[in-house]
C-alpha cells in the first residue's frame, strides 16, 4: 500500500509552510495531490522528495517557476550536478590556499603561514581543515623536500605552525578511561604530528582520547596503559631515518605484551599490513595506512 502524507508532514520534513506548499500547488501546478474523504490533501511519496528537493535547489538560488516544470528524475539529476560543481569548487579552494601557504613559506613569509593557516583554522570546519589544508600541505612539502626545493628548516617551520594551529583546536573530550583511545608512539619514534591529528581526528568522531606523546620506552608504555585501563592503543609507527618501522615494531609489541595486565586492542597508524605474531593480551592489531581510513574506522565504531 502506498503511503500518503498530510500537508503538516510534508511541510515538516521540508521546513516550509503548509501556505507555501498550498501556494506551490496552485501557482506552479508541482503537486496534485489527492483528497480524503474529509477533503484534506493527501501527498504522495514522490510529492515528498518532489518537496525535499525542490527546497534544496531553491536553497542554491533556483526559482520555484523554473522547477516547477521539472520532473522528479530532472531535480535528481540537477541536484547532483550542483553538489559536483560545489565539490569541485571546494577542490580548487583548497588547492589554490595551499598553493598560497608553501609560496610564503618558500619566501620565508612566516608571518603570512601564520596568519594564513590561522584564517583558514578558523574559517573551515576540524575535519575540512585537517583533511583539506594541514594534510595536503604536509603531503607537498614531505614531497618537496626529497626534491630540495623546500629545506630541512622550512620543513621544521610549516610542522611548528601547523602543531601550533592544531594545539589551539578544542573538541569535547569526555569519557571512561576504558572507552578512551591512548595515542602514543614508540621509543625513539619521534612524530609526534601524526598522534595529535590522529587525537584531533578522534574528538571530531566523539571518541575521548588520553594523548600519551611520543616516544615510549615498551615498559612505561605498558605501565601507563595499565594505570588508566584503556582498552585502545592508537600508536604511530611512521618510519624515520631514526625509527624504522618493519625492523623495531614486532620487538615493540612483544614487550609492550608482556607488560600488559588487561587486554588491549592496538591500531597502528602508517605502517604496512606485516605477519605479527601471537600475543597473550593484544588481543587485535589493527593497520591503518591514512588518515582517511582512520576517520572511516571512528565512524563505524560510534
Amino acid at each position: 500500500m502506498k503511503k500518503e502524507f498530510s500537508i503538516n508532514v510534508i511541510s515538516t520534513a521540508c521546513g516550509v509552510m503548509p501556505h507555501t506548499i498550498r501556494m506551490w500547488e496552485k501557482r506552479h501546478q508541482i503537486f496534485t495531490p489527492k483528497r480524503s474523504e474529509g477533503g484534506q490533501r493527501l501527498y504522495s511519496e514522490v510529492d515528498l522528495d518532489k518537496a525535499k528537493l525542490i527546497v534544496s535547489l531553491k536553497e542554491q538560488g533556483h526559482t520555484i517557476s523554473s522547477l516547477a516544470r521539472h520532473s522528479l528524475q530532472d531535480l535528481h539529476s540537477l541536484l547532483e550536478v550542483i553538489n559536483k560543481e560545489d565539490s569541485e569548487s571546494e577542490k580548487m579552494f583548497a588547492s589554490i590556499e595551499t598553493k598560497k601557504l608553501l609560496k610564503h613559506l618558500a619566501n620565508f613569509d612566516i608571518g603570512l603561514v601564520v596568519s594564513g593557516m590561522q584564517h583558514l583554522r578558523l574559517s573551515m570546519g576540524v575535519k575540512e581543515f585537517i583533511f583539506k589544508i594541514v594534510l595536503p600541505v604536509m603531503h607537498e612539502i614531505e614531497k618537496l623536500s626529497l626534491k630540495g626545493t623546500y629545506s630541512i628548516t622550512q620543513e621544521h617551520i610549516i610542522s611548528t605552525i601547523v602543531r601550533d594551529q592544531l594545539n589551539q583546536i578544542n573538541l569535547a573530550n569526555e569519557g571512561p578511561n576504558t572507552n578512551r583511545f591512548a595515542l602514543a608512539t614508540p621509543d625513539g619514534n619521534l612524530h609526534e604530528l601524526p598522534i595529535l591529528i590522529a587525537e584531533i581526528i578522534c574528538h571530531a568522531n566523539r571518541v575521548s582520547t588520553n594523548y600519551l606523546g611520543a616516544s615510549h620506552p615498551a615498559e612505561c608504555l605498558g605501565e601507563a596503559v595499565n594505570a588508566i585501563k584503556c582498552k585502545t592503543i592508537v600508536m604511530g609507527v611512521i618510519s624515520s631515518a631514526q625509527w624504522n618501522y618493519e625492523k623495531n615494531i614486532v620487538k615493540y609489541l612483544e614487550s609492550i605484551d608482556k607488560c600488559l595486565r588487561n587486554k588491549v586492542e592496538i591500531i597502528l597508524g602508517g605502517g604496512c599490513k606485516i605477519d605479527l605474531p601471537n600475543f597473550k593480551n593484544i588481543e587485535n592489531v589493527e593497520f591503518v595506512s591514512s588518515f582517511e581510513d582512520f576517520d572511516k574506522m571512528l565512524k563505524e565504531i560510534k
